[in-house]
């Protein structure tokens, strides 16, 4: 039986070059809201089969080829490919303080950890036949392959509408106009898959909010000098004003970004 699970996996798992063979005990967790979590390691440890399921999500019910990976802080996370990133969907967290292991499932886009209880009678309930078979079927049918690559459209629409929703608040809070602008073009794939960028691009937007909010009405005075923001990537971490607009140069490896914002706004 284990001899034909293996030539199974080979023949379905076309992300691996390799035939591998799944464990004997796979598991399965409940979760809050009907969230249901399976995961069937494969014998030698090294990758799982996972699906989540009872989620408003377009992962929800399929079955991912994930690899382990082994991070600091005592996590063991099932890392696959969603949207052209790593995603470490389900993940064991060992506590440094006693207690045993815990298992938690994230959705892609979304920073909810959702705490898992181990099922032992739906555990035990389990073929890991019928996982196999899903993950084949829905292999055949192309879903993970999808699910895996980049949607470029998608995650600018996403950044223009986080970018939008902090000069919208920005504009409520300092009473003026504040818009932000980028040059998309000038934006490649790679950096909108590892980076947020409306997160750094925003942060002028954010600062300027928070600073109208908090400084008791002194800095809404200049902010109307200050509302309209152009951001750029580039080598180093820059802020000066250009033809009455705030040219902002983020990076992503600058530290405390926030606080040059804030001190630069203030010297206007």
């Amino acid at each position: 039986m284990r001899k034909t699970m293996a030539v199974l996996l080979c023949t379905v798992a076309c992300t691996t070059s390799f035939a591998f063979e799944l464990g004997a005990y796979p598991k399965v967790f409940s979760g809050p809201e009907g969230t249901e979590v399976v995961l069937a390691p494969t014998a030698d440890g090294k990758s799982a089969l996972f699906q989540i399921s009872g989620v408003s999500h377009a992962v929800d019910k399929i079955v991912f080829l994930s690899q382990l990976q082994r991070w600091g802080g005592g996590t063991d996370a099932y890392v696959t490919t969603f949207d052209g990133r790593d995603s470490a969907m389900v993940q064991k967290k060992s506590s440094s303080y006693g207690g045993g292991d815990r298992y938690v499932a994230y959705l892609p886009g979304n920073r909810k950890e959702f705490d898992l209880a181990y099922d032992e009678k739906k555990s035990k309930a389990l073929k890991s036949s019928v996982l196999l078979a899903t993950y084949e079927k829905q292999k055949q049918q192309g879903i993970q392959e999808k699910l895996a690559r980049f949607d470029r459209d998608k995650s600018l629409a996403y950044s223009r509408e986080q970018l939008d929703q902090a000069d919208k608040e920005a504009s409520a809070a300092c009473g003026v106009p504040v818009k932000t602008t980028i040059d998309w073009t000038a934006i490649d794939d790679d950096k909108l898959k590892k980076l947020s960028v409306h997160s750094f691009c925003g942060a002028v937007a954010t600062n300027m909010q928070r600073l109208c909010r908090d400084d008791g009405g002194t800095f809404k005075k200049k902010a109307a000098a200050l509302g309209q923001i152009n951001c750029q990537f580039g080598p180093e971490l820059k802020a000066r004003m250009v033809d009455q607009k705030l040219v902002f140069t983020t990076e992503s490896n600058a530290p405390n970004q926030d606080d040059f914002i804030r001190e630069f706004l203030r010297n206007q």
